[in-house]
């Protein structure tokens, strides 16, 4: 009769905390969904940080963030360089029955290189700013009508689909349409669920942004050199420039990182559209500002906008607390997607490249970068598709891209292959191996 009773506790008591988890649960969701969209945008009554988000507070997350912080990490950040969408794309990838657009196939061989990385990061190298109401033809409403470039929205979802999780909107074209362009770029891409950074819809928008990466906070700051169409003096906001190396801009770019380094950011990032186009060595106002970028605290700075690979460099770095600690610089990354072929320009402008760089973070201790990965890339051609091809995995098994790369497309596998590496080791000391199809340098 007592193991009766003693049973019949038992279940009234969970009976009645199930029950106030229920409940807890229930009010909890109605909370969240009540005050969602300013947790969204960091302005939340429920919280003073402004930092935080819906992400950030959800139980998956707090969890995983616990579990990094007590067990040993290991983060890849990775990065490409220019994707555009251009005239020979358009015409390749457009269905004229159901009157759209899909780039899904220039990333098919190429998606899981990107999606195998914690962050994938690119410099998108065009806007999203509907179809332009000045012509009647798609490919003009879209495309570089008049040198002004403008994309798809379906873009956005493709590029996330492929597995790029950043984009860098500060490039030469980001004020082509506007204010108005900046907008809607900015909108597509969060509506695809792409971060980005570099342009910004509001004054009191910040120039960077925080990244959580299985626990690393990683902040991204990204400014160009370069415009195509300045935005009004009002408007100028919208877009991070350095206005040809203007010291009082790259004050405020170094400025910005070492705001994200405040903020809480492990590691800082900086991403730079400068350099002379089809030039395949920094120039010195290049290096003047990667050292600027450095000494203000950024761990890693990629370069694009040559449409060419520029060399890469290991940094020697002192952290805060003076211990040593490695920096990555690489000047340009090349293009990553787009219509560059080779001979257009007498380099290798249809040569692109997949950065790695893999951190190691223990406990509470600080992170640290422990190695690069190098992935070379190739655009190649067919008659109905333009797409990146990794230059290593075709060399190792050609027999599987046999009906894609004829022997004209095997000579630019061979070059990216054989030559591009290399070249952006020249003069570093480095040297590694490679691990699959992709050349691994482990410090």
């Amino acid at each position: 009769m007592k193991d009766i009773k003693r049973l019949l506790y038992v279940v009234c008591c969970a009976v009645f905390f199930i029950g106030i988890y229920i409940l807890s649960d229930i009010y909890a969701g109605e909370a969240v969904g009540k005050y969602a969209y300013e947790i969204s945008e960091g302005n939340s009554k429920l919280t003073e940080n402004d930092q935080v988000t819906m992400d950030s507070v959800s139980i998956e997350t707090q969890i995983r963030d616990y579990v990094s912080s007590v067990g040993q990490q290991k983060v890849t950040l990775s990065f490409v360089g220019d994707i555009t969408f251009e005239s020979g794309q358009l015409e390749r990838y457009y269905d004229a029955t159901t009157e759209s657009f899909d780039f899904s196939n220039s990333f098919r061989y190429i998606s899981r290189y990107l999606r195998a990385s914690d962050m994938t990061a690119a410099n998108l190298e065009t806007v999203m700013a509907g179809p332009d109401e000045a012509y009647e033809d798609v490919f003009d409403q879209y495309g570089t009508a008049g040198f002004l470039y403008n994309a798809p929205e379906i873009a956005a979802q493709n590029i996330k689909n492929a597995g790029v999780s950043l984009l860098q909107t500060a490039n030469e074209h980001s004020g082509d349409f506007g204010m108005d362009g900046v907008k809607t770029t900015l909108q597509y891409l969060s509506d695809a669920g792409i971060k980005s950074i570099g342009t910004q819809k509001s004054s009191s928008d910040k120039r960077y942004t925080i990244a959580s990466v299985r626990g690393l906070k990683v902040g991204y700051v990204a400014y160009t050199n370069d415009l195509n169409q300045e935005l009004d003096s009002e408007e100028s906001y919208g877009i991070n420039t350095l206005d040809n190396f203007d010291e009082s801009k790259i004050s405020q770019m170094c400025d910005d990182v070492m705001a994200a380094r405040r903020d809480g950011a492990d590691f800082v990032v900086a991403m730079v559209y400068a350099g002379e186009v089809y030039d395949t060595t920094p120039s010195d106002q290049q290096k003047a500002l990667f050292d600027a970028l450095f000494d203000a605290g950024a761990d890693i700075v990629v370069g694009t906008e040559p449409y060419a690979v520029q060399p890469i460099e290991i940094r020697e770095l002192t952290d805060t607390d003076g211990t040593s600690k490695k920096g990555v610089a690489i000047y340009s990354l090349g293009t990553f997607l787009g219509c560059e072929q080779y001979g257009a320009s007498y380099v290798d402008n249809d040569i692109g490249v997949i950065l790695d760089v893999m951190i190691d973070k223990e406990g509470s201790s600080k992170s640290k970068i422990t190695g690069i990965g190098i992935t070379p890339t190739c655009i190649t051609y067919t008659d109905d598709d333009i797409f990146v091809l990794p230059a290593a995995e075709v060399k190792n098994n050609p027999s599987n891209f046999a009906d894609v790369v004829d022997d004209s497309a095997m000579e630019r596998i061979n070059t990216a292959y054989e030559e591009l590496i290399p070249w952006m080791l020249k003069d570093t000391g480095l040297s590694g191996q490679y691990s699959g199809n992709s050349y691994v340098i482990n410090f």
